[in-house]
């Protein structure tokens, strides 16, 4: 019997109501969900502190929730008061979120590439950022995206029980990046995964084992840390995209737990 558990982002391409996406979800057999944070609109409105009490109603545990990332780099804007509103913007988010009964938030540190950005002030904004966490109990995950060294020095220079690491294995194996490297530097600080698969040119959010991410490398990493779920952000693939909802989740499960069976 397995004794780990499995997740999936709550949007995994196929264009349905939240509560029927989380139905089949459960339906599917994972145990965690990961959530975003914005109200849905189609078919028709669901407000994002509603999610969480929909996952339980189906006995589906909350993994994490994303924060949106639009406009990230205003954080390391050099207007303080462009920084300042996005700060608190994210300040509220965390105070929905603490009354959500969500625990876990991640959150991207910049958007884009090849961008020069004043480290003092991000230390300033995400110092601002953790200091709201900690008065709410919420944890912030800040994520590996393009470029590595902002989110690294984050993580090196801001110390809290509250600011931990999310790892994408997807954006980890494409090319420029560090093919596992960051998830050795800081497995200690890892409390949420991104797992999906892709063929190292571009963030494909395939199915684990469909593409070129060196899976024993990374779960042999993973498995030694205190991460609720092996959670996937996966989409279909071209060949995938006439197969029923259920059928995908049910193919994503399986990939999943082969590679984990394999290694744990």
């Amino acid at each position: 019997m397995k004794d780990y558990k499995t997740g999936i982002f709550n949007w995994f391409g196929y264009i349905m109501a939240i509560e029927e996406r989380i139905k089949l979800i459960k339906q599917a057999g994972y145990d965690y969900v990961m959530l975003w944070w914005e109200d849905e609109y189609y078919p028709y409105k669901v407000d994002r502190r509603e999610f969480n009490k929909i996952l339980g109603s189906y006995d589906l545990k909350l993994d994490n929730v994303h924060l949106p990332f639009e406009n990230t780099n205003n954080l390391w804007s050099e207007s303080s008061e462009e920084r300042n509103n996005h700060v608190n913007m994210i300040k509220r988010w965390l105070y929905e979120c603490r009354d959500s009964g969500v625990n876990t938030t991640v959150l991207h540190v910049t958007e884009g590439k090849e961008k020069n950005f004043d480290y003092s002030l991000v230390y300033d904004s995400f110092s601002k950022i953790i200091k709201e966490a900690e008065k709410t109990g919420i944890k912030v995950a800040v994520e590996n995206t393009q470029m590595l060294n902002y989110t690294e020095f984050i993580l090196k220079e801001i110390d809290s029980p509250n600011l931990g690491f999310c790892y994408d294995s997807s954006h980890d194996f494409v090319n420029g990046s560090s093919f596992g490297e960051i998830l050795d530097r800081w497995q200690n600080k890892l409390i949420a995964v991104h797992l999906s698969d892709n063929d190292g040119l571009c963030d494909r959010h395939w199915i684990p084992g469909k593409g070129h991410v060196k899976w024993d490398r990374i779960i042999s990493v993973i498995k030694n840390t205190n991460i609720k779920s092996y959670s996937m952000e996966t989409y279909p693939f071209e060949s995938e995209k006439n197969m029923l909802p259920i059928d995908f989740l049910i193919k994503a499960r399986k990939n999943l737990e082969e590679i984990l069976d394999r290694n744990l």
